[in-house]
């Protein structure tokens, strides 16, 4: 959509992996949200998912997009090399100063709170219903099902789980996470498929 465009560009100013029609669906899906949504993102980097999020919630001129990551360059063993290439490009400021930057730059600072830490630490500090959670972070089956469990008893029903890298198909050792917990989360019957773009699936609490 259109009115979508200026935060995708803003997006992919920034070092990360949802690009064209799977950065779209992910605002459309954030944008659809009700009033007042609020939206964790697990796995952060440098902040370019977190503009697609907090950019659909500020064009519905409410919401917030709570950001967690330790920041500190870690993650699964595919991504890690990776994240080190990227983050050595710049080292003038830390990780978490770069995504402060970032969002400041977007003019999205007042739509993201940012918290530093794992994604199990920073659910044990939690109390708030969640509408929509978007994984993206270390994409090792231990992480991911680690990651989820913490955050899961905050999902409302009819909440949207949205999970980065997640479609059937071939993955590297150890990066298939986000696909092993939806197709547990699909068998189980606790979660429909209501959108798949991209590597992308989007699924909704029963």
């Amino acid at each position: 959509m259109q009115r979508f465009a200026i935060y995708q560009n803003l997006s992919e100013r920034v070092a990360g992996w949802t690009r064209g029609p799977e950065a779209e669906a992910l605002m459309h899906v954030a944008y659809g949200l009700p009033p007042g949504a609020s939206i964790v993102e697990i796995g952060v980097f440098l902040g370019s998912g977190t503009i697609l999020l907090a950019g659909a919630r500020k064009l519905r001129r409410s919401g917030m997009v709570h950001c967690v990551d330790p920041f500190d360059g870690s993650g699964d063993l595919v991504s890690v090399p990776e994240y080190s290439r990227i983050l050595e490009e710049d080292t003038a400021l830390t990780q978490v100063q770069r995504v402060r930057e970032n969002l400041r730059m977007a003019g999205l600072a007042n739509w993201v709170t940012v918290h530093q830490g794992r994604a199990e630490a920073v659910a044990a500090l939690w109390d708030g219903a969640i509408d929509m959670m978007f994984m993206d972070g270390d994409q090792s089956p231990a992480g991911v099902e680690s990651a989820y469990t913490s955050w899961a008893a905050w999902l409302k029903p009819s909440a949207v789980l949205a999970l980065h890298n997640s479609i059937a198909r071939s993955y590297a050792r150890e990066h298939d996470g986000h696909f092993r917990l939806r197709e547990r989360l699909l068998t189980s019957g606790e979660y429909v498929l209501t959108q798949e773009t991209g590597t992308t699936s989007f699924l909704r609490k029963k």
